[in-house]
């Protein structure tokens, strides 16, 4: 279907962490490469269902944000400039970053749901919990409530970007084999078959 260009789009791409270092370097056209494989995995996903449809035109925006990033990064500003910079792309990486996830997992969700996955289906609700806590807890970053937010705020982000790899990878797995929706339909057409016996 396109899970696995996501998956490796999602590995390369690494901004998808709100505080990735790639953002601060050459390394943003390493996230501009991964955003386009994801890209390539939303067109083949989005005649699925709308989120699908949705995260294509997100993940246009993402591309186009972080090719307006680049001229920060990449050319020299002053430090009051800089400074600025950092404060109003972090804002707009979060918000972003967020509605990104929102609506990935809410089109995983839906699909497992469509295909009656019920365990892909309750990993992806769980997961847009997480989300809200994730990116939740970036935005209490800002007021400096204790020293020992940025350590921890580490931490999650490297358990987010493993649990929504073991979520993208999952789909891939276990929904886009070979014949599946073939065989989704046979079982949907049986089970029809015998309600009108029945």
């Amino acid at each position: 279907m396109g899970f696995g260009l996501l998956i490796i789009g999602y590995i390369t791409v690494l901004g998808v962490l709100p505080e990735s270092f790639i953002y601060y370097s050459w390394g943003i056209y390493i996230a501009v490469t991964g955003g386009i494989l994801m890209l390539a995995g939303f067109c083949k996903l989005e005649e699925y269902n709308i989120y699908f449809k949705l995260m294509k035109y997100i993940t246009i925006v993402y591309i186009l944000i972080l090719l307006g990033f680049s001229p920060f990064t990449l050319i020299y500003n002053s430090w009051e400039n800089y400074q600025i910079f950092l404060i109003v792309s972090k804002i707009i990486r979060i918000f972003l970053l967020f509605v990104f996830h929102f609506f990935l997992l809410s089109g995983i969700s839906a699909l497992a749901n469509q295909i009656n996955n019920i365990k892909i289906e309750k990993k992806a609700k769980r997961n847009i919990y997480i989300t809200y806590i994730f990116f939740g807890a970036f935005i209490l970053e800002f007021f400096n409530i204790t020293e020992y937010v940025a350590p921890v705020l580490f931490l999650f982000s490297f358990a987010y970007y493993i649990l929504m790899l073991a979520m993208i990878y999952s789909c891939y797995m276990r929904i886009t084999y070979k014949g599946h929706d073939e065989a989704v339909d046979e079982k949907y057409n049986a089970k029809i078959k015998k309600n009108k016996k029945g």
